[in-house]
């Protein structure tokens, strides 16, 4: 007995037979990663006028940077345990409907104590996406096609970086 505590788990069967439908989820996957790439790039693109607009300092604006990539950080240590002992499903949507807010929130965030909180929870329910994500892809797919299923719903990221400035832009004016 006294070996490694952690033991690899078996692998799972997909869940998922019909081809459209998977591709489908999987385009679900890609969506939501591309809006979490556009919510952490709003602070980077707006920043000077957050500053402006709320009369900070680039001080502040560093701790609001910040904060949200710690909570991010340390937040996917716990998600991916909660994850394992709920139902993929709800804990992934409500993931989504939280960071929804916590972007929404910051944008009627009135000073630096309502913008840090909101930040922190950003950065503390986006860290859903990436263990629910590939735990869907490994659930849905094929041990031959995950890759390519987690390379698709991945490449969210650089879309939600690269339309981001535009985006945000265009709707701040």
């Amino acid at each position: 007995m006294g070996g490694w505590p952690l033991q690899a788990l078996p692998e799972e069967e997909p869940v998922m037979n019909n081809s459209q439908a998977k591709w489908a989820l999987c385009g679900l996957l890609f969506l939501a990663t591309t809006l979490n790439y556009l919510d952490r790039q709003t602070m980077a693109v707006l920043g000077t006028e957050v500053i402006k607009d709320l009369g900070l300092n680039n001080e502040s604006l560093g701790w609001l940077f910040a904060i949200f990539y710690y909570s991010y950080t340390f937040a996917q240590f716990g998600v991916g345990a909660v994850l394992d002992r709920t139902n993929l499903r709800w804990a992934y949507g409500i993931g989504v409907i939280a960071w929804s807010l916590a972007a929404a929130g910051s944008g009627l965030a009135a000073g630096f104590a309502a913008l840090f909180a909101l930040r922190l929870m950003l950065g503390v329910t986006e860290s859903v996406n990436w263990p629910a994500a590939i735990r869907v892809v490994s659930r849905s797919f094929p041990a031959e096609q995950r890759a390519l299923g987690n390379g698709f719903f991945t490449s969210g990221t650089s879309v939600g970086a690269l339309i981001a400035p535009a985006l945000i832009l265009g709707i701040s004016q």
